[in-house]
């Protein structure tokens, strides 16, 4: 595992926020899924490799957590997902709700410094979909 991509989450730590410092160390497995123990070297806190991450706090492996996603993309139900995937709706509903809180943060902080206004946005996205249509059809011919 490439410990360079993480960096300490500990706001009092001098490293904190830093990536490819050298201080971040593989320090054990846990769980069921061996999910990867962090630990900076710094300030000695540990963490896990899925903290900020939808897959934080999650039985269920990465892998059919996103499959899951996936068909429900597609399907667009919430019932047929379940029935397709073995879970329950619940379960399935609350994978949704965790992904959308970290597409929407991700799009905060994306977009933060823009300032743009929701209609730009809106703009914005529409002007990207509709590149990513042409971009396909085009590719097909």
């Amino acid at each position: 595992m490439n410990t360079s991509q993480f960096f300490c989450p500990n706001e009092a730590c001098a490293d904190y926020g830093l990536r490819g410092k050298g201080s971040i160390v593989r320090n054990r497995r846990y769980g069921q899924q061996r999910t990867q123990l962090l630990k900076c070297t710094t300030c000695g806190q540990s963490f896990s490799e899925n903290r900020g991450t939808l897959f934080f706090g999650l039985r269920t492996p990465k892998e059919e957590v996103l499959h899951t996603l996936q068909i429900l993309a597609e399907r667009g139900s919430l019932r047929g997902t379940a029935r397709i995937t073995g879970h329950k709706k619940d379960t399935v509903a609350s994978w949704q709700e965790l992904a959308g809180e970290h597409a929407e943060a991700l799009r905060e902080y994306l977009l933060h410094d823009l300032h743009l206004d929701r209609v730009q946005v809106d703009e914005l996205y529409t002007f990207v979909k509709k590149s990513r249509r042409t971009s396909k059809v085009t590719s097909q011919t």
